[in-house]
């Protein structure tokens, strides 16, 4: 009997540790009591306001580990940052974020930035990756740079299906939903800004831009859809208020006004670079308050942008019901009667309210996708996140 009592006792210590060596697997992304490494397969675990104040600051995390601002970081679980009367943004003009950020489909919410400085938003500065962050009301306030994932993309950066919900951002350079700024190589794929507005000083006399997804872009826009607001001075658009880069299946529900220059549905302003196609403008109203409506004979208003002589405008569509307005007077379309295709082509409700448009016509990749007649489009990979979007 004692010997079968033995047997029994090794046999039960065996499968204890068996069971402790699965539960402290060291490469599981997502147990909250595994610190991580910060590398690739083990990323460092983002828990609480204490460990998102920490990302790539170099401090010493769980595990004697160093938070450094070129690691890989995963969230694991929603951050409401109300207690943060001022977020200090991760990553700087002197010390970009270089790193990988996985929010995880999280959601991070009450982002509040204040004051007069450039570079603001969740990321300062980013030159890495910033992917499946969801933002829920935001309050941003600063200079140049100023957008809700980020001030500032540098070079190469990426930002992918990230959305942000009930923001009210206000700068007087270059602002944006998702970011402010974006430099040459940059990426911002399937993004989502809902609800809100985005807005520059109109006495600001800074060379500024403003627009739903980005302000002043040198990044390739692709997949996103912007529903808020955008308010300015010179260079306003629903999706980029200048774009020196391309910008392909994208739409906008969100109304665009400023008080002078370059203004559209889509881009208020276009480098030698940009190409636009196969997007689509369903605002309501595109106003200018300035009395000079034309600038060497050819628009500075328009239902996708403002003329540009190098710009590539392929496949693109308005609707018919969008109002343009300049210091209070109605502009009849046939005004800007001109072959650059500025306006788009026109679109009734009937045409966007069906799937079969948007896939067959507008070209839109149902790989990134979903259509349903009396629908606008939604994007695919936002499990949990009520998509609803509708015409301002």
């Amino acid at each position: 009997m004692k010997k079968y009592s033995i047997i029994l006792i090794a046999a039960i210590a065996v499968a204890m540790a068996g069971f402790y060596s699965c539960d402290k697997k060291t490469d599981d992304p997502d147990n909250p009591n595994i610190p991580g490494d910060g590398s690739p397969n083990n990323p460092f675990k983002v828990v609480t306001v204490i460990d998102l104040k920490r990302v790539g600051t170099g401090e010493e995390g769980p595990g004697g580990f160093k938070w450094n601002r070129d690691k890989f970081y995963k969230q694991i679980r929603d951050i409401d940052l109300k207690g943060e009367a001022n977020w200090t943004p991760i990553g700087s003009s002197a010390s970009f974020f270089t790193g990988t950020y996985d929010g995880g489909g999280y959601t991070i919410s009450n982002l509040t930035i204040t004051g007069n400085e450039d570079e603001r938003g969740l990321f300062g500065s980013l030159k890495g990756k910033a992917s499946n962050i969801r933002l829920n009301h935001v309050n941003i306030s600063g200079k140049s740079d100023v957008g809700c994932v980020a001030g500032k993309l540098r070079e190469s950066a990426i930002i992918e299906h990230c959305s942000v919900s009930n923001i009210e951002i206000y700068a007087s350079g270059y602002a944006g939903g998702i970011a402010g700024g974006a430099s040459i190589n940059s990426i911002v794929d399937a993004c989502i800004v809902n609800n809100g507005t985005i807005a520059i000083g109109r006495t600001s006399v800074m060379d500024d831009c403003a627009g739903g997804i980005v302000g002043n872009s040198s990044a390739t826009i692709k997949n996103c859809y912007a529903s808020v607001n955008v308010d300015g001075r010179t260079r306003i658009g629903g999706i980029a208020g200048y774009s020196n880069s391309s910008i392909q299946y994208c739409y906008v529900t969100g109304n665009v006004n400023s008080v002078g220059g370059s203004i559209g549905g889509i881009l208020g302003e276009s480098g030698s670079n940009c190409k636009i196609q196969n997007c689509v403008a369903l605002v309501r109203n595109i106003a200018k308050q300035n009395a000079g409506y034309l600038f060497l004979n050819f628009p500075t208003i328009g239902r996708i942008t403002s003329y540009s002589d190098k710009i590539t405008l392929n496949s693109n569509y308005a609707s018919i019901d969008i109002s343009m307005t300049a210091s209070g007077d109605y502009i009849p379309l046939e005004t800007y009667a001109t072959t650059s295709g500025c306006h788009g082509e026109s679109i009734s409700s009937t045409e966007y309210n069906s799937a079969g448009w948007w896939k067959n016509t507008a070209g839109f990749p149902d790989s990134e996708w979903m259509f349903d007649d009396g629908k606008l489009p939604r994007l695919k990979g936002f499990d949990g996140l009520t998509q609803n979007p509708t015409i301002n």
